[in-house]
């Protein structure tokens, strides 16, 4: 079976935050928890709840205030993005290739559009987090999000708000799929070396090449996952096989 078919912790907690922020369990512009009331409350570790934390600030539900800690938003997005209705909680192979789809069709462009604009300043940082995700020490969750990063600044680099927010929004989405692709050991050099040309193209101000190079990156990703489905299928006809003989 594919896997991420169950709810982690950090979705579940915030889930639960979710709901009692629509509940008015918090006014807008009201201090929230702190992670480590979070953790008692939850029981949980402070990983845990950072990343169910990070997800409700990519819903602008809370935001940090430096040196003050953090609050309600006085306009919270109280509905889930709308795109995530299409990704239930048991990822399916399905789904998992509608993720990557969709990815093909928006990033290339993103990819165009920031070799067009992209700045002096901006580049030094895109070159040294291109490689970061060839890393064996980095958990599939780790690689996730250190993978996201790197496509979500090259959004930014853009300038264009819509872009932006619209990587950021995704941002959870994108995550079910980058875990699963992360869970082949080959997958974290392979992605690194595809970074790397893409942010290459991009700092050399090459829109075609950079469009290119994504493209070509997101359809190795769609190989891969083809890969991952055939060979867990097979595993579960080879285990079905063999509960007959018993």
């Amino acid at each position: 079976m594919i896997p991420f078919q169950r709810k982690n912790r950090s979705d579940l907690i915030f889930e639960k935050l979710h709901e009692m922020i629509r509940a008015g369990h918090w006014n807008p512009g009201e201090r929230f928890p702190t992670e480590l009331e979070l953790t008692k409350l939850f029981n949980v570790g402070r990983s845990t709840v950072r990343e169910a934390l990070n997800h409700l600030k990519s819903f602008n539900v809370i935001h940090v205030v430096p040196g003050h800690g953090t609050f309600i938003t006085e306009t919270p997005s109280l509905e889930p993005n709308i795109l995530s209705r299409h990704i239930p909680d048991g990822t399916t192979a399905q789904e998992l290739f509608n993720i990557i789809e969709f990815r093909i069709c928006l990033e290339p462009s993103t990819a165009y559009l920031a070799a067009e604009r992209v700045r002096q300043d901006q580049k030094k940082k895109l070159l040294s987090t291109a490689g970061a995700v060839d890393n064996e020490d980095l958990t599939p969750s780790e690689f996730a999000e250190t993978d996201i990063s790197f496509h979500i600044f090259l959004a930014e680099i853009t300038g264009n708000p819509l872009c932006i927010e619209s990587m950021r929004s995704l941002h959870k989405i994108f995550y079910k799929q980058q875990f699963v692709t992360s869970l082949i050991s080959a997958r974290k050099k392979a992605a690194a070396q595809s970074h790397i040309a893409i942010a290459k193209a991009v700092a050399e101000h090459n829109p075609k090449t950079a469009e290119k190079e994504m493209r070509a990156h997101l359809y190795d990703t769609r190989n891969l996952l083809e890969k991952i489905v055939r060979e867990t299928a097979l595993q579960e006809t080879v285990y079905l096989a063999e509960r007959e003989k018993l």
